[in-house]
């Protein structure tokens, strides 16, 4: 059994579409996290192995349950005890197999697909990813490396059948997906062979129900009417990365399409209304090592929304945003190191591409560009 992590911290710097503050905050360059994990030889090529990670927000004391997202930061966690990547699972010549909350093929894509800024600040996280993570109560199957190339399946079962909280049991981060135990499917493919690698995803989420919020007759559950039966949610992605240019030099490509049917969705003022997702990212990111110690960063997104992009506000169409990530690291040794991070969202006429209003902040004015500045320290161990 092992126990490895990383922790990270510093001084951060936001204007969230016109509301400017600063806080000492985590993860502006990598996600905090506490791991143990385990192996046991079973004989015969066949291993046991498990992996609990915590993902701890190291400045903050209040925690956050059911995928409520750190409020100002880019970054995935939540500050819950072990919200991270966790699972129990068998490898062996027929591939592996994890039963429990893994990460899902485009979280990989994602992080490889903009120049080594992960989801941290600079990455355009939460304008492009669309907080497609990992899912709970899932399975993942992963084949053998065949020549370079391998295959993934990610399954969480629809649970239309509960009369619980939207926000119970939920099977996904959803801040800019659908609402409730939702069903996904998720199929990867990856080709992995000396400076080059390139991976691809499709991800369908299924929406289980809406919400009407009226009691059934015994006054004791609240009934889930499905307002959209079976809505879908896809996510198509797609990243490459390249080291072979010049040595130290990494280039990425990002793209991705995001469409969805008519989904139901919750008003600000808590009643049922509708949105679709009709979106495309094309991104370009790199990284340079400038010497054994100093690494610096570039990120670029361009996002568009299509003819039927719309939210609970109104339509979206066509509309567009851009993303600008900078970065720079600077090695005190092996496992610590001093960071900055600068994001710039550039959301075009409110397109909606940083929904700033669910971190308790409303745009002001005509105020649509978010940014973000963060320095500080990282430390694995």
């Amino acid at each position: 059994m092992t126990i490895s992590g990383l922790v990270d911290a510093g001084y951060q710097s936001y204007n969230a579409k016109g509301n400017k503050f600063q806080t000492v905050g985590s993860n502006g360059s990598a996600t905090t996290a506490v791991i143990v994990a385990g192996t046991e030889d079973l004989g015969g090529g066949l291993k046991a192995e498990f992996r609990w990670e915590l993902n701890p927000a190291v400045t903050e004391t209040a925690n956050r349950t059911g995928g409520t997202s750190a409020q100002g930061t880019t970054s995935n966690v939540t500050s819950s005890i072990g919200n991270g990547s966790s699972f129990v699972g068998a490898s062996g010549a027929f591939g592996a197999i994890k039963f429990g909350a893994p990460n899902i093929a485009t979280l990989a894509i994602n992080g490889e697909g903009n120049g080594g800024f992960a989801t941290a600040v600079g990455s355009g996280y939460r304008v492009s990813s669309f907080d497609a993570v990992r899912f709970q109560n899932s399975l993942r199957y992963d084949t053998p490396v065949f020549s370079g190339f391998s295959g993934s399946l990610v399954y969480s079962p629809k649970n239309d059948k509960q009369a619980l909280p939207g926000s119970a049991g939920l099977s996904g981060n959803l801040n800019n997906q659908t609402n409730g135990r939702d069903g996904a499917q998720e199929i990867g493919v990856a080709y992995a062979n000396g400076p080059l690698s390139v991976r691809y995803a499709n991800l369908v989420v299924k929406q289980y129900a809406g919400l009407l919020g009226t009691a059934d007759p015994y006054n004791t559950i609240t009934i889930r009417n499905v307002a959209t039966p079976g809505a879908e949610f896809k996510i198509d992605s797609l990243s490459a990365k390249y080291n072979g240019v010049l040595p130290g030099l990494n280039l990425s490509y990002f793209y991705q399409k995001v469409s969805s049917d008519t989904l139901s969705a919750v008003k600000a003022d808590g009643t049922l209304g509708t949105q679709q997702f009709d979106r495309t990212t094309h991104g370009i990111g790199a990284s340079y090592a400038i010497t054994p110690t100093v690494t610096a960063m570039v990120n670029y997104q361009e996002v568009k929304n299509g003819a039927n992009a719309s939210t609970t506000t109104g339509s979206k169409a066509n509309l567009k945003g851009e993303v600008l990530g900078l970065g720079l690291d600077y090695a005190l040794s092996k496992r610590t190191a001093l960071y900055a991070r600068y994001e710039r969202d550039t959301d075009k006429n409110n397109a909606g591409f940083r929904n700033v209003s669910s971190g308790g902040y409303a745009t002001v004015g005509t105020n649509y560009t978010y940014t973000a500045t963060a320095v500080g320290i990282r430390h694995s161990f």
